[in-house]
């Protein structure tokens, strides 16, 4: 850990967070105001990046860069925990689960939805599913940390029942097809700002080291 420990000693682990969490921000703010009559009932965070949008090549390579910040942040924050007297094999499992995540969004990015229809929706479930688990993995570590508050174990798992609740409406949608799809949309924007305002709140939570 001595070379990871020299490489945030130079630039702090927290700014990863706030970057790449700028970065998502711009994009996706430049490629919905280029979306016709754009809605967050009616359109998906995928459709930014789909050919239909003449935004789309910024909109995927800054979802792109935004995953690969995020990979540098959560080493940061698990060596944070390993610090603070988290569990270290729970707290590399978490870690693992995290950078699995992000080369989901990354590899969102990299498979537009109009192209690569299928390739989309593997990366799509593999950023939902192993989010959930490092949020909940995360959780459980936090609660045995006295020196972390007990309101950042909550945001974890209100953030983690944000996505559950995006999976279940994804899986009710794709067994009946046409049902509800606006509440899907509105779900997949909800855990998408929950995830982004997780990662803030903890790069806030880690700024003082």
């Amino acid at each position: 850990m001595e070379k990871v420990d020299g490489f945030y000693t130079k630039i702090h682990g927290s700014y990863f967070a706030f970057i790449g969490v700028a970065i998502f921000v711009i994009v996706l703010i430049i490629a919905i105001a280029v979306e016709p009559n754009f809605s967050f009932f009616f359109h998906k965070v995928s459709d930014m990046g789909a050919l239909t949008n003449s935004m789309h090549l910024i909109f995927n390579i800054g979802w792109a860069i935004t995953g690969v910040l995020m990979i540098f942040f959560l080493l940061f924050f698990t060596r944070y925990l390993l610090e603070k007297g988290g569990g270290s094999a729970l707290t590399w499992i978490s870690f693992v689960s995290g950078v699995i995540s992000a080369g989901g969004i990354i590899g969102l990015a990299i498979y537009n939805k109009t192209t690569f229809p299928d390739e989309h929706l593997i990366a799509e479930l593999i950023f939902f599913f192993t989010g959930i688990l490092y949020l909940f993995l995360y959780s459980v570590i936090e609660s045995k940390i006295h020196a972390i508050p007990r309101l950042q174990v909550i945001i974890n798992l209100v953030v983690a029942a944000l996505f559950v609740l995006y999976l279940v409406l994804l899986i009710a949608n794709r067994v009946s097809p046409g049902l509800c799809p606006e509440f899907q949309s509105f779900a997949e924007w909800l855990f998408l700002f929950g995830n982004l305002f997780w990662f803030v709140e903890t790069g806030i939570l880690t700024l003082k080291v």
